[in-house]
C-alpha cells in the first residue's frame, strides 16, 4: 500500500512540475510590437520577412484632404529579414531608408513565461551602421533586455530597457554626428487582444533626461491595430516619431528633432511568417 502511495505521489508531483514549466500560449504578435521588439520567438526553423513604411507628413499638415492626410508626402521605409535556427535564439538584419541604416540584431530567449515563472526575457544584442554620405560616427553598438508579462489570453505587458552607443544625429557643418556617445532609456509596450487574431497595440518612449537643454522632447507614443493572418502580421499605426531602429528611438528624438506629441503620422507593417511557424 506504501509503495502505491509513494508511485502515486511520485507522479501527481512529476504532473504538477511538468505543467508549472510549460510556456503560456503566446499571443499572436511576431517579432515587434509596432516598432519596438517583443520578447516573442518563433519556432525553430522559421523566417520572418517584415516591411515598414512611416509616412514623413504630419496628417494635420498640408491641405488636409488633398494632401491625402500625409499620404502624399514621402515615407521612410524599411525591409527586413530574421531567421530562427534553434527556438531560443534568432538573428535578423533590417535595412531603413533612414540614413541608408541596416540593422543586425541577435535574440536570446532567456525565460519563457509560465506558472512557475512569472516573466519572458530575452535579451537582444545588435548593431546599427549608417551607410550614407557625409556622417560621423557610423556605426551604434546596443544592447536590449526585453521583459513582458502576459495576463491570461487577453494582456500583454512590455519593458525594454535599452542601452546604445553613438546615438542621435546632429548637424556639425556639413555632415552629421551622434548626439550621445552613450545613451539610456525604457520605452514600455502593451498589446490587448480584442478578438481572435486582433490586438491593440500601445507604444511609449519616455523622453532621454539626458538631452541637452536646448532639445525639449515630449513623450514618444505610437498606438496601432495588429491583425494576424495564418502566417501575416498586419499592422496600421498612428505615432508622433518614425523612428524604427534602436539608435533612433533610444535618444527620444528622430534625425535631430525631438519627438513632438502634437505629430500625427500615419504608418503601417507587413510581417511574414514562414517555414515552421507558432
Amino acid at each position: 500500500m506504501t509503495k502505491w502511495l509513494l508511485t502515486v505521489l511520485l507522479l501527481a508531483s512529476t504532473t504538477f512540475a511538468q505543467d508549472a514549466s510549460k510556456p503560456v500560449g503566446p499571443l499572436p504578435l511576431g517579432d515587434v510590437l509596432l516598432s519596438l521588439p517583443t520578447s516573442h520567438m518563433p519556432a525553430a526553423g522559421a523566417w520572418e520577412s517584415r516591411f515598414t513604411h512611416r509616412f514623413n507628413q504630419s496628417i494635420d499638415e498640408g491641405e488636409g484632404f488633398h494632401s491625402l492626410f500625409g499620404l502624399d508626402g514621402g515615407a521612410n521605409v524599411g525591409i527586413g529579414l530574421s531567421y530562427t535556427p534553434r527556438r531560443d535564439f534568432q538573428i535578423a538584419v533590417n535595412r531603413s531608408n533612414i540614413r541608408d541604416t541596416f540593422e543586425v540584431t541577435a535574440k536570446y530567449l532567456m525565460f519563457q513565461q509560465a506558472r512557475a515563472i512569472p516573466f519572458t526575457t530575452a535579451l537582444r544584442l545588435g548593431a546599427d551602421v549608417r551607410t550614407e554620405r557625409d556622417l560621423e560616427d557610423r556605426t551604434s553598438f546596443f544592447a536590449q533586455a526585453i521583459v513582458s508579462r502576459q495576463f491570461g489570453e487577453k494582456l500583454e505587458l512590455f519593458a525594454i530597457p535599452t542601452y546604445v552607443t553613438d546615438a542621435g544625429r546632429a548637424i556639425s557643418g556639413e555632415a552629421t554626428v551622434s548626439l550621445f556617445k552613450t545613451a539610456f532609456n525604457v520605452p514600455v509596450g502593451a498589446a490587448l487582444r480584442v478578438r481572435r487574431g486582433t490586438s491593440i497595440v500601445a507604444e511609449i518612449i519616455p523622453p532621454n533626461g539626458d538631452l541637452p537643454d536646448e532639445f525639449n522632447a515630449d513623450v514618444g507614443w505610437a498606438l496601432g491595430i495588429k491583425q494576424a493572418v495564418g502566417g501575416h502580421f498586419f499592422e496600421i499605426l498612428l505615432t508622433n516619431n518614425n523612428a524604427t531602429s534602436a539608435d533612433q528611438y533610444t535618444t527620444s528624438t528622430f534625425q535631430g528633432a525631438p519627438f513632438d506629441t502634437g505629430d500625427l503620422r500615419l504608418g503601417f507593417n507587413i510581417e511574414r511568417r514562414f517555414g515552421s511557424r507558432r
